[in-house]
C-alpha cells in the first residue's frame, strides 16, 4: 500500500493532529466487580468488534475512575499491547475503559470515526504501530509514539463512501460473530444443565418433566442421585477419568525452522497460541511432507479436542474443537473421543475447565506444563451413550453452524483485507459508484 501519489484532496496527517480526543487509562487498575458497568479490555477487542464483556466495575466507582475522559458512541478503541493493534468501535457509551486500551475520536470536520477505524485496520497503519512498538517480551506502543502515526485522510465525502463500503462487510462479520456467541452459550448451557447441575435428574426426582425437554429424552435420565468418589452423580453414570473417555491422547512437534524445505507447503500446522479460537478452521503456518517426515509432528483430525499444554500468558489450558485435518506442535495435546462418548460431549466436558487445568499443571510442574498424563488423569462423569446421542442431536447443529459462520468470516475478512488498501490508497475510486458494487473492482 503506497501513498506516493495521493489522490487530489487527500492528506497524510499525524494521528495527534487528527484527533478531538485521545483517552488513555494506562497506569491505572480499576477494582473489578461481578456486575455493573462493562469493562472494555484488550482481551475482548478482536477482529474489528468487541466481544461480550465479562469484567465490570461498580457503578459507584465509574465517575472516580473515568477522570481522563468519557467515551462516546462511535469512538474507536485501539489495543496498545497484548495484543497490539486490534480495533473496534464503541456501540455504547455506558462502558469503562481498562488498561492497554486507547480510545480515539476523530477531529470534527476532518476525520470521521468510521473512516478512522478503517485506517487503523490498514497494513499502512498496522506496520507503523509495530515499528513504533517497544518491549522485549510483549510489544506495546507508548502514547507518545502513537501520536506520531501517520493517517491517510481523504475529503469527508470520500471517507463516508469508503467506510460505508467496508462497513457492510464488517457488519456481516459482527453478525456472524454475535450469532456464534449465542450458539456457543446455548451449547454450554445444555451441557451444564445436563452434565454438571443434573437438572433433568433433579426434576424427575421431584416428579416433574425436565423443563424444555420432550418425554422421550427425559426417559433416558435416571431418577436418583447416588454417592461416588466425585460426590453425588446420577444413578448408573460412571465416575471415571478423561483417559476412560478418550481413544487417543497425544502431542506433536515442530519441523526445524531453519530448514526451508519443511515450511511453506500445503499441510496446516497448528501451534498452541491458536487455541485462542474455539473452533479451528485454519492455521497460521503450513508445512511440507518433508517437514512431517523430518519431525515429530502428528496428525489431528476433525473432532479432536486441542488443548494448549504450554504457551505465553493465558495460553496454557485453552481448549479448541478441531474442524480440519492438520498437524500439531509439541505444545498442543490432542484428545480423541472414545466410542463410548462423542467429540461434542468431550469438547464441552473440557472447554470450561481452564482454571482446573491451570491449577493441576501448576501443582505438578515448576514450568506449569499440562502433560498428557495430567490431562488423562482429570476426572469425568460419563453418562449413558443414549444420553450422549441425545445431547449430540441438539448440539452438533450448533457447532456446525459456528464452523460455517467462522469459515464465512474468513472469506469476508480476506475480501475486506483486499479492498482496504485499494480504497485507502485511492486505487479504487468510488466516485458515484454504489459502495455495494465495489466487489467487481477487486
Amino acid at each position: 500500500m503506497s501513498f506516493d501519489n495521493l489522490p487530489l484532496g487527500w492528506k497524510l496527517v499525524p494521528l495527534e493532529d487528527a484527533m478531538d480526543a485521545i483517552i488513555d487509562y494506562r497506569g491505572k487498575t480499576p477494582k473489578k466487580t461481578e456486575s455493573g458497568i462493562p469493562l472494555i479490555t484488550a482481551k475482548i477487542v478482536k477482529g474489528g468488534y468487541i466481544l461480550e464483556p465479562f469484567e465490570f466495575i461498580a457503578e459507584d466507582n465509574y465517575d472516580s475512575w473515568m477522570v481522563r475522559g468519557v467515551p462516546q458512541v462511535g469512538d474507536v478503541v485501539l489495543t496498545t499491547e497484548a495484543p497490539l493493534g486490534e480495533t473496534a468501535q464503541l456501540t455504547s457509551a455506558n462502558v469503562a475503559l481498562a488498561q492497554r486500551i486507547v480510545t480515539l475520536r476523530g477531529k470534527n470536520g476532518l476525520l470521521g470515526n468510521d473512516f478512522l477505524l478503517c485506517a487503523l485496520q490498514s497494513k499502512f497503519v498496522q506496520h507503523q504501530l509495530e515499528s513504533r512498538a517497544s518491549g522485549s517480551t510483549v510489544k506495546g506502543i507508548k502514547q507518545s509514539e502513537l501520536r506520531k502515526v501517520i493517517l491517510p485522510v481523504p475529503p469527508l465525502p470520500e471517507q463516508q463512501k469508503i467506510s460505508q463500503a467496508l462497513k457492510s462487510l464488517s457488519n456481516k462479520l459482527v453478525c456472524n460473530t454475535q450469532t456464534n456467541q449465542t450458539l456457543e452459550q446455548m451449547a454450554q448451557a445444555i451441557f451444564k444443565s445436563w452434565f454438571v447441575d443434573f437438572d433433568p435428574v433433579k426434576a424427575k426426582m421431584n416428579g416433574e418433566l425436565p423443563e424444555g425437554m420432550d418425554t422421550a429424552t427425559a426417559s433416558l435420565f435416571p431418577e436418583k442421585l447416588v454417592e461416588s468418589e466425585l460426590g453425588l452423580i446420577p444413578e448408573g453414570w460412571d465416575a471415571c477419568l478423561i483417559e476412560n473417555v478418550t481413544s487417543k491422547v497425544f502431542s506433536g512437534g515442530t519441523p526445524a525452522t531453519k530448514n526451508d524445505e519443511f515450511w511453506g507447503g500445503d499441510l496446516p500446522w497448528f501451534s498452541s497460541g491458536e487455541t485462542r479460537n474455539n473452533f479451528i478452521i485454519e492455521t497460521e503456518k503450513y508445512i511440507t511432507e518433508a517437514g512431517v517426515k523430518g519431525s515429530s509432528t502428528k496428525a489431528s483430525a476433525y473432532g479432536d479436542i486441542l488443548i494448549a499444554s504450554a504457551g505465553q500468558g493465558h495460553t496454557r489450558g485453552q481448549t479448541s474443537f478441531n474442524s480440519i485435518d492438520c498437524y500439531i506442535n509439541q505444545s498442543v495435546v490432542a484428545l480423541r473421543a472414545a466410542s463410548n462418548v462423542s467429540a461434542y460431549w468431550l469438547y464441552y466436558c473440557l472447554e470450561h475447565r481452564y482454571d482446573e487445568m491451570r491449577s493441576v499443571s501448576d501443582s505438578h510442574s515448576s514450568r506449569g506444563s499440562l502433560t498428557t498424563k495430567l490431562l488423562k488423569g482429570m476426572p469425568a462423569i460419563r453418562p449413558s451413550k443414549d444420553i450422549i446421542n441425545a445431547f449430540d442431536r441438539l448440539v452438533e447443529p450448533l457447532v456446525r453452524k459456528q464452523i460455517t459462520n467462522s469459515n464465512q468470516n474468513r472469506e469476508l475478512s480476506a475480501l475486506r483485507d483486499t479492498l482496504l488498501p485499494k480504497l485507502l490508497s485511492g486505487e479504487i475510486d468510488l466516485g458515484d459508484t454504489n459502495p455495494e458494487s465495489i466487489k467487481e473492482d477487486v
